[in-house]
């Protein structure tokens, strides 16, 4: 089929593939992208990975963001006109793009959370990784959702069994209200019953600690460099204990969804 000068074919096994993964990503680096093409086997080399970015790129499907505050060089997202299309194609998405509204945190948080999305995806245990945008999606839209917007929620198998859990991951604190309401929702969440904080420094491991200490519920919390370095086998501590333990202990301890609770697909 031939195609008028100015369009673009887009290749089902290729170019949507890498279109959904920046757009759940929110911000992603090229280095980080085609390792996430490569363990998803939607690449052949780093060629034509290159020349597919470039591709999109030209047709203001992804865009493309130098921020020279950061060490991480150029980043992308998604365009309008990315999200556009793939909305059409029924993808989960109830947010905006808005182009040239990034912050610095934001950016940040959105690849270390990447980050940690590669070390799941490259330990093979990695079931599901639901991204936050479609949690927010459900739970926006429908009445099946969870009781918060989780940075992600995570399905892995060890033992022939599967384990589920939430994610957050705190760069920086919050104000002292915000905490007050994420135990409320926690306590009334029935999805699942483990949740783990990764943080980026021991001093606001033990500030969340103290902070999470009225929650009736385990919330466990761990620095984000161990998880990079030791994946679920990385030391915790929970808010009801000063026992230190690792987070696969802790998943193997119980099963991820609590008896009595719905199911929701992710």
């Amino acid at each position: 089929m031939r195609y008028r000068k100015g369009m673009i074919a887009l290749s089902e096994v290729r170019d949507y593939p890498l279109l959904r993964r920046v757009l759940h990503s929110n911000f992603v680096t090229p280095a980080q992208l085609y390792e996430f093409m490569k363990l998803d086997y939607c690449v052949s080399s780093r060629n034509a990975f290159d020349n597919r970015l470039r591709r999109l790129l030209t047709h203001d499907l992804l865009v493309r963001h130098e921020i020279p505050t950061m060490n991480r060089g150029v980043v992308y997202s998604i365009s309008r006109a990315g999200a556009s299309e793939l909305v059409g194609r029924g993808e989960y998405y109830s947010g905006s793009t808005d182009i040239g509204k990034e912050s610095n945190g934001h950016v940040q948080h959105a690849l270390e959370l990447n980050d940690i999305h590669l070390v799941l995806k490259q330990s093979r245990t990695l079931v599901r990784w639901t991204p936050e945008s479609d949690i927010r999606s459900r739970n926006e839209f429908t009445e099946i959702g969870y009781v918060k917007d989780y940075d992600a929620v995570i399905a892995v198998r060890f033992d022939e069994h599967e384990h589920r859990f939430a994610l957050e991951y705190e760069r920086t604190q919050k104000a002292n209200g915000r905490y007050q309401e994420i135990q409320k929702r926690i306590q009334a969440e029935t999805d699942f019953r483990h949740f783990l904080y990764l943080v980026s420094n021991y001093d606001l491991l033990l500030f969340l600690v103290k902070k999470f200490e009225g929650c009736r519920r385990p919330v466990y919390f761990g620095l984000r460099q161990d998880f990079l370095t030791e994946g679920l086998c990385l030391s915790v501590q929970s808010n009801l204990s000063p026992v230190s333990t690792t987070f696969l202990a802790v998943l193997k301890h119980g099963l991820s969804r609590p008896s009595g609770g719905r199911i929701s697909a992710s």
